[in-house]
């Protein structure tokens, strides 16, 4: 691919000379027939061609208007597949079950009897979709994903591998000496362009549903349980957790191996920073942090009196 080839991509402004490009690498890494982004343009360099706001003296490159926004450009149409799509004579499909031919579903991927997937969807090997499960189109349901029962997956939902949507929560009742398990009838809906990360769990409701709303995000080995209700457009980084019955409101951001307990309501646009314990309802459009979670201004004015006084 050549410089000239990505700048159209782009939409960007070329300068210099047109380069062979063989790799896309991080500035630390580029070397001559490298292209590469610079976010911070007194980053040193040895990329043959850069991506940035203005010019670099003594380079090739394209300028852009927004690095970040040229990124994603580049990296989508990059990463677009091609080659036919098909169902594999090793996937399990039972009967009733609905799969457009515009869907791939590779080996030994089981569809149980029926569910009901839409067009231009994939799902992986050993993929396991549950009876009267529904997925929307062009989703990715990725290798070894678990889908149960009374799960409901909307348009453009990205599942990756080792995944598990709609089993059982974690609810007992104590019984005499022992523990009696809560069966749980509930469902999970997952709405459209949801993207769920690797080795998440997301219990379905005990009566009622779980929800993920649209446009939410959620990395990987997060767990999430049943009856949660998540709003549009949220972050839910690694290893949160997140306790039954809880809602999260629109555009809330959880940062790494935040803990959230049950019954709790976080409102819009809160942001909860790396390791808090929430244990109370938060109020919208503040930022939180520690344990147990206060407002994080207060947090920093704490930290700052303790060491001032050492």
């Amino acid at each position: 691919m050549k410089l000239s080839d990505i700048s159209g991509i782009v939409s960007g402004s070329r300068y210099g000379k047109d380069l062979e490009i063989k790799n896309i690498l991080p500035p630390e890494d580029a070397r001559k027939n490298d292209v590469t982004f610079l976010f911070d343009t007194s980053k040193k360099t040895r990329a043959g061609a850069i991506i940035a706001h203005h010019k670099i003296a003594g380079k090739s490159g394209i300028v852009v208007h927004n690095p970040k926004e040229a990124m994603y450009i580049l990296l989508k149409e990059i990463s677009k597949t091609s080659g036919k799509k098909r169902i594999s004579h090793d996937a399990v499909i039972e009967e009733d079950v609905s799969i457009p031919r515009s869907c791939m579903v590779e080996p030994f991927a089981i569809v149980k009897k029926g569910a009901r997937i839409g067009a231009g969807t994939y799902i992986g090997a050993h993929a396991f979709i549950d009876e009267g499960v529904s997925i929307g189109k062009n989703c990715e349901i990725h290798t070894n994903t678990t889908i149960y029962k009374n799960s409901r997956i909307g348009d453009y939902v990205t599942v990756n591998p080792n995944t598990v949507v709609g089993k059982e929560g974690f609810g007992y009742l104590r019984r005499k000496s022992r523990y009696e398990r809560l069966r749980h009838i509930g469902g999970v809906v997952v709405r459209d362009f949801v993207e769920i990360g690797s080795n998440v769990t997301i219990d379905r409701g005990t009566i009622g549903d779980t929800v993920l709303g649209e446009g939410t995000k959620i990395d990987n080995q997060v767990h999430i349980a049943h009856n949660v209700k998540i709003g549009k457009h949220c972050i839910i980084m690694g290893q949160v957790g997140i306790a039954g019955s809880t809602k999260i409101g629109n555009n809330v951001i959880l940062c790494g191996q935040v803990g959230i307990s049950d019954h709790l309501k976080i409102g819009d646009n809160v942001i909860v920073y790396a390791k808090s314990g929430v244990f109370k309802s938060l109020s919208k459009n503040r930022e939180y942090s520690g344990i147990p979670a206060r407002e994080h201004h207060a947090v920093l004015r704490a930290i700052a009196r303790l060491y001032n006084e050492r």
